[in-house]
């Protein structure tokens, strides 16, 4: 698919327009603005860049009413210098999936620009509860922040033999906008994890031979607690005598959002009493089988039951509730329930919900309710996952490529 849109604007009408001290607050984007201020915002550069947006405006047949401006920006390469558009947002969604790439002059007298857009258009994003919620959650960034304010996440996970589960939940967790990862877990499979994320900050264990964990550990696990805003426990944690120490030391005595998935629900299942104990805002996110082993029941009858169960469950425990599967639960104490949308068949392997439980437990760390923190990752974790199977395919797409195609789909809801 082709398509092009062209421009052509008078200088002098651009120059009247910048008398006005906020016209250029009002048309440019920040990264734009930066550039443009270098030299001065000469009249010629700002017209040609108006040009820019006029000719997106026309290439996606909409015109500038049907888009925030400022979300369509004409930057210079760093080191080519060539024009480039830079799209974010509501530009980003009307893109449709297109290429665009843009060319640009300018005399004395008049800027033009030409538009082109290439590839295979993509729909818009659907309006939906899950795509509301995650717009309402996720807030743009004050220019005057720093990585202090968008939350520290502790994330105990990881055991020998499942260093990719540690790797898959911290490296979405990143990918989510947590400012600080703090990923804990044994010293052995350290550079196994180090050697894929650079990001996090790491405390590493030392367990005794029979797998309890050491005194030290224990000051480590008190002081990591201590400094996160919410704490992500089970991913691929084992079910080692250290693993359920942590477990139920987190429960009882963590003031931040906890969020349990994998061996952390597995552990609890055990003794379904340590959830009471648990003294802040509690997140599971169990797949069927992992829910049978809460309820003492089978995977079959939970799916017969699923959103009788994810209700009865929240309530019972006090608990924010994601039902995996096919139209994924998210029930709420209060008695909310949503059902998801997004989502496709090519993500049932293994490591789909690591992901999804670092995705969650980032957005919990940033402070967002617990309930709205699991609609919006649930959400957002099925349509990475749409995206995925409509460039791998539903068989050769990977848990890793849900991470990878998650900046595409920040820069298309505007965040």
């Amino acid at each position: 698919m082709l398509s092009v849109g062209t421009d052509l604007v008078e200088t002098e009408r651009i120059r009247k327009s910048m008398e006005n001290p906020r016209f250029c607050g009002r048309v440019l984007g920040r990264a734009e603005s930066a550039q443009l201020a270098v030299r001065g915002f000469p009249v010629s550069s700002v017209a040609a860049s108006f040009c820019a947006k006029e000719a997106f405006s026309k290439a996606v047949g909409t015109g500038l009413g049907a888009f925030d401006i400022r979300d369509v920006q004409l930057l210079r390469g760093e080191k080519t210098g060539k024009p480039e558009l830079l799209l974010s947002g509501s530009a980003l969604s009307l893109a449709g999936g297109l290429r665009f790439s843009v060319s640009v002059t300018h005399t004395e007298r008049y800027a033009s620009a030409v538009v082109v857009g290439e590839g295979e258009s993509r729909p818009a994003l659907q309006d939906s509860e899950g795509l509301r919620t995650l717009r309402s959650m996720l807030k743009p960034r004050a220019a005057e922040s720093n990585k202090g304010d968008y939350g520290r996440l502790l994330c105990i996970c990881g055991s020998e033999g499942m260093a990719g589960a540690a790797a898959m939940s911290a490296g979405a967790a990143l990918r989510c906008g947590a400012g600080i990862v703090e990923v804990m877990l044994p010293a052995s499979i350290y550079p196994i994890v180090a050697a894929r994320l650079a990001e996090p900050v790491f405390t590493l264990l030392h367990p005794r031979p029979d797998g309890s964990a050491s005194e030290g550990d224990r000051k480590e696990l008190a002081q990591a607690l201590a400094r996160a805003s919410a704490v992500l426990i089970g991913c691929g944690l084992g079910k080692s005598p250290a693993a359920r120490s942590a477990l139920e030391w987190v429960l009882k005595n963590s003031a931040v959002p906890v969020v349990l998935d994998a061996d952390g629900i597995n552990l609890a299942a055990e003794h379904i009493d340590v959830l009471k104990t648990a003294g802040a805002p509690l997140v599971l996110t169990p797949h069927p089988g992992e829910m049978a082993r809460l309820l003492k029941t089978t995977a079959d009858d939970v799916q017969r039951h699923r959103p009788d169960y994810a209700r009865r469950f929240a309530l019972e425990h006090h608990a924010v509730l994601a039902l995996k599967g096919a139209g994924t639960l998210v029930a709420s104490p209060d008695g909310r329930l949503y059902r998801n949308t997004t989502g496709n068949p090519g993500m049932a392997k293994g490591g789909s919900g690591d992901v999804l439980a670092g995705m969650t437990a980032s957005f919990a760390a940033q402070g967002i309710g617990p309930y709205e923190a699991a609609v919006g990752a649930v959400y957002l974790h099925g349509l990475a996952g749409d995206r995925c199977a409509a460039a791998y395919s539903q068989s050769a797409m990977l848990p890793t490529d849900l991470v990878g195609i998650l900046p595409e789909l920040f820069l298309e809801i505007g965040r």
